[in-house]
C-alpha cells in the first residue's frame, strides 16, 4: 500500500540492513518485536508499523547520547552506527545548542521588559547565528530596543557582509521580504522593525498560542516553519505563558516520519491528534520496549509536543540512512556541552499559568486544514551517496520549507514535474 511522499517501506529498509550488518541500524531491524496491531485514537483505529517502535528507540538512544556527552564520557557515545556517523537533533529541542544559547544568552541577559525580550529573540531568530548575534551585542551599546537605531545595526551587519562573513546559518535560511533593500540582511532588519510595531502587544493579548502563530502567518515572508520556530523561541521566555502542550505545527519532515509509523494514510486533519496521543502515552511505549528514558532535567520531564514533532522528522532522516550504501563520515560534535547540572531550562517554565491547557476549539483548529502536499517546482539537484536528489518547492509552502527529495520517491508522486526538470538539465548532469 502506498503510504505518501518519500515513504520508505520498513521491510525494504530492514532487508538492506540485514545485508549490511556492520553498518546496519540497531534500532530498526527485521526481527524486532512488532508493536500492537492497532491503536485507537479519537475512536478511530490505526495500524502501526515497525517504524513506530523505531521512533521510541531512536528517542531513547539519542537522549542517552546527550546524557553521556554532558557527563563528560569519551566517544563513541552509541554503538548504533547510524547515530554514531550522522548528525541528529536532540530528543528535546531545548537541549540543542542553539536553543540553550537562546535561553542563557538571548533571553536571560538584558532587560526583562516584554518589548526588550521580544526584540532580542526576534533579532536572534532573524539570522539564527550565534556569531552574528554576539557581534551585534559586542559592537552596539546600549543593546536595547528602546535605544534602537537602524544605522547602528546596519553598520555592523554591512561590515560582516563586506568581509564575506556569513550572517545567517545554513540550517535556517529564510526568504527575505521586499522592503526596498538590495541585501537580504537589510530587508530582514527592516522586517524586524515592522514586527516590533505590533508583536509585543499581540503576545500580551493572545488567548491561545495558536493566535500568535496565525498572526505571524499574516506576513507574506513568514512560512509555517519559520513562524513555528519563532513561537517556540519566544515560549522559552516570560513574554508568553501557555502550556507546552497547547499547540503544534506538523512540518513536512515530521509528516513523513509520522506516515512511516502507520500502515494507512494519515489524513491531515488528524495528524495533531495522533501526535498528542504519542505525547500523552510516551511512558507506555518506553516501558513496553524496556527503554530507560530519564526525561529532561532534574524532574525528568517528558517529551513535549514540539519534541515529538521534531523527533518525527529525525526518524524520517534516520530510516533513510538505513538504505544508504555507507554510514557516511564520522559525526564530529560542533562544540562542548555543559554538564548535566548545567542544562539551562527556561525559568519561564515554572510559571503556574503554563499548567492550564488552552487549545482552540476543533472548528477553529481545522478551519484552515488544506491538502498542500503538492510539488510546485524543482529548482535544483545534487548527488548524495550516489543518489540524485531534487530541491523541491511545495505548493502552498514558503521557500524556507523547500526540501531535498530522492529521485525514486519523487518519480512515484510527481513524474511529470521530474521529467520536465530533467529536460532542462540535459547535457549538464
Amino acid at each position: 500500500m502506498k503510504r505518501g511522499n518519500a515513504a520508505l517501506e520498513d521491510s525494504d529498509a530492514s532487508d538492506t540492513c540485514n545485508k549490511r550488518s556492520k553498518t546496519c541500524s540497531q534500532l530498526h531491524f527485521a526481527d524486532a518485536a512488532p508493536p500492537p496491531m492497532t491503536v485507537t485514537i479519537n475512536e478511530r483505529e490505526y495500524r502501526l508499523t515497525q517504524a513506530f517502535d523505531t521512533f521510541w528507540r531512536w528517542a531513547g538512544e539519542r537522549h542517552a547520547i546527550d546524557e553521556k556527552r554532558r557527563a563528560g564520557l569519551p566517544s563513541p557515545w552509541s554503538t548504533d552506527p547510524i547515530l554514531a556517523s550522522n548528525k541528529f537533533c536532540n530528543a528535546f529541542r531545548v537541549l540543542d545548542r542553539v536553543s540553550q544559547y537562546i535561553v542563557a544568552e538571548v533571553i536571560e541577559k538584558g532587560p526583562q521588559r516584554r518589548e526588550e525580550v521580544t526584540f532580542r529573540v526576534l533579532l536572534f531568530s532573524t539570522y539564527t547565528s550565534i556569531r552574528t548575534y554576539e557581534t551585534l551585542r559586542k559592537n552596539i551599546q546600549p543593546f536595547t530596543w528602546q535605544a534602537y537605531k537602524r544605522a547602528n545595526y546596519e553598520r555592523v551587519l554591512r561590515d560582516l557582509y563586506n568581509k564575506g562573513t556569513a550572517i545567517y546559518t545554513g540550517a535556517y535560511q529564510k526568504p527575505a521580504p521586499e522592503l526596498g533593500f538590495a541585501e537580504n540582511f537589510m530587508n530582514h532588519l527592516a522586517f524586524l522593525e515592522v514586527l516590533m510595531r505590533e508583536l509585543p502587544a499581540q503576545l500580551r493579548d493572545a488567548k491561545y498560542l495558536a493566535d500568535i502563530f496565525e498572526y505571524l502567518l499574516t506576513y507574506k515572508s513568514m512560512g509555517d516553519f519559520t513562524a513555528y520556530q519563532l513561537v517556540l523561541n519566544l515560549s522559552y521566555s516570560d513574554v508568553i505563558h501557555f502550556c507546552e502542550h497547547d499547540f503544534v505545527v506538523i512540518g513536512l519532515g515530521s509528516r513523513r516520519g509520522l506516515q512511516r509509523c502507520f500502515r494507512d494514510a494519515i489524513p491531515r486533519s488528524v495528524e495533531v491528534d495522533i501526535v498528542r496521543w504519542m505525547q500523552i502515552t510516551q511512558h507506555e511505549h518506553f516501558d513496553r520496549l524496556g527503554i530507560k528514558f530519564n526525561g529532561l532535567g532534574p524532574n525528568g520531564l517528558p517529551m513535549m509536543l514540539c519534541d515529538i514533532e521534531h523527533a518525527l522528522c529525525e526518524l524520517d532522516k534516520y530510516i533513510r540512512q538505513c538504505t544508504k550504501k555507507s554510514p557516511g563520515r564520522a559525526f564530529v560534535p560542533s562544540g562542548k556541552l555543559g554538564k548535566l547540572g548545567k542544562i539551562r531550562l527556561p525559568k519561564a517554565w515554572s510559571n503556574k499559568s503554563r499548567l492550564v491547557l488552552r487549545i482552540k476549539s476543533q472548528t477553529e483548529a481545522e478551519a484552515e486544514v488544506l491538502e498542500k502536499f503538492i510539488v510546485e517546482s524543482i529548482e535544483g539537484h545534487r548527488m548524495v551517496d550516489g543518489v540524485r536528489e531534487f530541491h523541491v518547492f511545495w505548493e502552498g509552502y514558503s521557500e524556507d520549507e523547500a526540501t531535498w527529495e530522492p529521485e525514486d520517491s519523487l518519480m512515484e508522486d510527481a513524474p511529470s514535474v521530474v521529467r520536465a526538470y530533467l529536460k532542462t538539465i540535459q547535457g549538464k548532469c
